[in-house]
């Protein structure tokens, strides 16, 4: 690709190889920007104070997130840019077949320099803003090797051949509303997190969870014959680790995953010591007495195979042990309590204010949760003793 090159009379601003084809009664362009002349091709200035006219306001939070991805993974991915074009803006010089057959749907696509404001982003963005700033933050650290491996990476583009705002609006709208990726699937797939591994690893290895945990789906339906979902039991043991209010860095995930071991056995200690001890439920389950055809039957008598739940102990037992304190006694608290739907006064979720009396459903916000984790906490505290 080239900039500022010329075609006849007329200056260009880019000229590069593209494929031409049609989506709906557009002709669209695809092609490649190297990140070096990537300013220079868009010279809109993007940020923070500046509503595009066929964008969204830049958040620049999430700019930064992708700005500080780019700096420290060597392996990144970012999508396709989508650009509108006035039509008149560009030409395209198909290629010719070889037998002379006729144009090719390859060519030299060229866009003229005094179509300046020709181009107008719709969606991409926050990762051109990140580029920027990566380049600038890299440069300022002198980091000259970071620098050339980006700037001579390039970033997928697609120009439609579109130049009415209006269009370009609802182009970017239409844009959006592909499928967000379900959070099981992110769990499955994102190996980069301390804690989608660990979910993974006692999927397969944990003799409480093995077999018992929903893969397919985000959470778990009353009439599954599985405990908790993949992306749950993740968040479950985050809350294992750091507490239920608390929160995992980046820094604080990089040092999980050079402890990834020490991780998964401090997690199968929870899962298949602590929770048997804590709950009949799962005791029976481990032991065979349970089998997973009959958990769904179990939901209407115990609370035990609730996902919340779960991750409640999970908050107990962080909470309980986080100064080295021994589990059992709270295990045999727990073991003790009334975890029946639709109880009134005396079961412990209903006291804990985490079920409503009456209910079979306990209430998920994170305030209710941990104002049932510290009930839980103290009453066993006084069991104790």
């Amino acid at each position: 690709m080239t900039t500022n090159g010329t075609a006849g009379d007329a200056p260009l601003r880019i000229t590069a190889p593209a494929h031409r084809f049609r989506q709906g009664r557009r002709d669209v362009y695809a092609f490649a920007l190297d990140i070096a002349t990537l300013d220079e091709a868009l010279p809109d200035r993007v940020d923070d104070r500046v509503i595009k006219d066929a964008n969204r306001p830049l958040t620049a939070s999430h700019a930064k997130k992708i700005q500080e991805y780019l700096e420290h993974r060597p392996d990144w991915l970012l999508g396709t840019m989508m650009l509108g074009i006035t039509p008149d803006a560009i030409e395209f010089l198909p290629y010719q077949d070889n037998d002379d057959s006729g144009p090719l749907a390859l060519g030299e696509l060229r866009v003229k320099a005094d179509h300046r404001n020709a181009m107008k982003m719709f969606d991409g963005q926050h990762r051109r803003r990140a580029i920027k700033d990566a380049l600038r933050l890299l440069k300022s650290a002198n980091r000259d090797d970071k620098i050339r491996s980006l700037e001579e990476a390039s970033i997928p583009i697609m120009l439609y051949a579109e130049g009415n705002i209006d269009d370009l609006r609802q182009m970017f709208t239409d844009a959006s509303k592909t499928k967000t990726i379900e959070r099981n699937t992110v769990t499955q797939f994102d190996r980069r997190d301390a804690f989608n591994l660990a979910a993974l690893w006692l999927e397969e290895n944990s003799g409480l969870l093995a077999g018992r945990v929903e893969m397919e789906r985000a959470s778990v339906a009353r009439t599954s014959e599985r405990i908790i979902a993949v992306n749950q039991l993740a968040a479950t043991l985050k809350t294992l680790a750091v507490g239920h209010k608390g929160r995992v860095s980046k820094d604080l995930n990089d040092q999980y995953m050079l402890n990834l071991v020490d991780l998964c056995d401090h997690c199968r200690l929870w899962a298949d010591d602590f929770m048997p001890a804590a709950r009949e439920e799962y005791d029976g389950l481990m032991a065979g007495e349970i089998d997973n055809s009959e958990i769904p039957q179990w939901r209407s008598q115990t609370l035990a195979y609730n996902a919340t739940v779960v991750r409640l102990f999970a908050g107990c037992y962080q909470e309980w042990t986080k100064d080295g304190a021994d589990w059992r006694p709270l295990a045999e608290f727990l073991r003790a309590a009334s975890l029946k739907p639709a109880s009134g006064e005396g079961a412990l979720l209903v006291d804990a204010g985490l079920v409503a009396p009456g209910g079979i459903t306990p209430i998920a916000r994170q305030q209710i949760i941990l104002n049932a984790i510290d009930y839980i906490i103290r009453q066993a505290r006084r069991s104790d003793k």
